[in-house]
């Protein structure tokens, strides 16, 4: 930790504060980073579903899979904002991505790989599994729904 004031013990501590502490450092890094390719958080998910489904995938499909990340609001200004900048064609209820939308997907998908890295430094992977798996649980616990595909 960058603060040098000392910190009650861990078990102490409060889930929420660290978990909102950390979505935000997480969210400022990702965000920063993609905006360097000119690329946003949420063009980003859309770039993402569209590799996974280089034939095309319908809108509603893709509104549902990438809404949990974000307001639906945001998701359509991202579907939009990546058909202008040519990386998605719509045809009838299917957007297609363009070769340009794979380009810079790669582009981004390096990054991101990247950016994962840099998070998990330090970190097992069984430590992640488990801090993973605790969140979901404690989710479940206060009566929170979530998914993530």
């Amino acid at each position: 930790m960058d603060n040098e004031k000392p910190m009650q013990p861990a078990i102490r501590q409060p889930l929420g504060f660290w978990t909102a502490r950390a979505g935000e450092a997480i969210r400022n890094r990702t965000r920063g980073a993609l905006a360097g390719l000119g690329v946003s958080q949420p063009e980003w998910w859309v770039l993402h579903q569209l590799s996974q489904h280089p034939e095309g995938i319908e809108r509603a499909a893709m509104v549902e899979v990438v809404g949990p990340n974000e307001s639906l609001e945001a998701i359509e200004i991202a579907i939009a904002s990546s058909a202008s900048k040519g990386w998605l064609v719509e045809s009838g209820e299917l957007l297609v991505p363009t070769e340009a939308g794979f380009e810079i997907f790669a582009r981004a998908a390096g990054l991101q790989a990247e950016l994962q890295a840099e998070r998990m430094h330090g970190i097992s992977e069984e430590d992640f599994v488990t801090t993973i798996t605790v969140l979901q649980r404690t989710i479940k616990n206060v009566g929170g729904q979530a998914w993530h595909w």
